[in-house]
């Protein structure tokens, strides 16, 4: 089968990604900031510019070498090339056994005999959600510039692991993130339902579950004290604490919690991680100092972000752990963006898209070239 990047190598591909995000932010921010903010012509050219960028996220990953992404070649090998010649449903759902709504999307695509089709269904439904999910926490480009903020998403550095490596994990955020937005507007039902779709993409979105609704839980407990929660984890992770340590782990029926109890060999880099402390916690300093920390909104995201940095530095003994970290680095688009917004209101948009390149700057150039 061709692919339209079937010419690229995994660096050839990650550049042309690196090089089109910076100038959707920089061409992006020159265009918006040429329109009077929350004027018609503003909204809509920040919609239109969102869209563009999206369509070509789901023509990009969707289209992709199959060995662009470990998990690419996976899927084809272990789950497309087997189940394109089964065509009982219930040979089909009892045979893969993995989690149910990828099982869903692999039956609706397989008897199309196209892999290319199966990653295209893939990437519409994570960047379609992504869309929905910043075009609502922007109130549609009225609250700040749905476009930045969805390319402050895609400035971090697993943002692409998302689109062709981890990706249920990156289907699972995608109503993770969801969810959120309607809990934080106090639309319950919606977020229980959104929360039981991401946990059928991902089994490990139990992980970030339980942060939010820990985090709403805890709304009226003071900040310094997550703040010292978040340095005793630090040294407890430092000493060797963590879930891999803990007997009744071992007893969860669920293949994606099975792996914290993984003992046998690997080539990645297991035990204290202090470039990931260092990174999460120059964030949380940031975002302590210079967020609005009457806001809800705002110290909510922070005690969920402190909450996730505490379950992934847990899991620093355990292979992947990187794959948990994942759920703490998606709150720091959001208050960097939120910060950016409720404290620079005149400047927003600039500081924005300032804080959208120096973001990438950070991840793409500085600390993973």
């Amino acid at each position: 089968m061709d692919y339209f990047f079937s010419n690229f190598t995994q660096s050839n591909y990650t550049l042309l990604f690196k090089i089109v995000l910076a100038s959707y932010i920089i061409l992006g921010a020159l265009i918006l900031r040429s329109k009077r903010e929350n004027s018609q012509s503003y909204l809509r050219q920040d919609r239109n510019l969102l869209l563009s960028f999206v369509f070509f996220m789901i023509f990009f990953a969707g289209t992709r070498n199959i060995r662009i992404g470990t998990d690419t070649i996976n899927y084809y090998n272990f789950y497309f090339l087997k189940g394109i010649n089964i065509q009982d449903p219930v040979a089909f759902f009892g045979y893969f056994q993995t989690d149910l709504l990828f099982e869903v999307l692999m039956f609706i695509t397989f008897p199309f005999k196209s892999f290319t089709l199966f990653l295209l269904v893939l990437a519409v439904v994570l960047n379609i959600g992504l869309y929905f999910f910043v075009r609502r926490f922007s109130d549609y480009g009225k609250d700040g510039s749905s476009l930045i903020l969805f390319l402050t998403f895609a400035s971090a550095f697993s943002f692409l692991q998302l689109e062709v490596n981890i990706i249920r994990n990156g289907l699972s955020i995608t109503f993770i993130l969801l969810a959120m937005d309607c809990l934080l507007k106090e639309k319950l039902k919606p977020a229980i339902f959104l929360f039981v779709i991401a946990y059928f993409f991902h089994g490990t979105s139990l992980i970030p579950i339980s942060a939010i609704l820990l985090s709403r839980w805890l709304k009226n407990i003071e900040i310094k004290y997550f703040i010292v929660l978040f340095v005793l984890a630090v040294g407890l992770s430092f000493v060797g604490f963590g879930f891999h340590s803990i007997p009744f782990l071992q007893n969860v029926n669920s293949e994606d919690f099975k792996r914290l109890v993984f003992a046998g060999e690997t080539t990645y880099r297991i035990g204290f991680r202090l470039d990931f402390v260092l990174y999460n916690a120059f964030f949380l300093f940031l975002f302590v100092k210079f967020s609005n920390l009457k806001n809800a909104k705002d110290l909510f995201l922070i005690k969920y972000f402190v909450i996730t940095s505490v379950i992934f530095f847990f899991n620093f003994n355990i292979p992947f752990s990187d794959r948990i970290g994942l759920y703490s680095w998606v709150a720091i688009p959001l208050l960097l963006f939120n910060t950016i917004k409720n404290s620079y209101k005149e400047k927003s948009l600039y500081l924005s898209s300032l804080g959208a390149l120096l973001y990438f700057v950070i991840n793409h150039i500085i600390l993973f070239p």
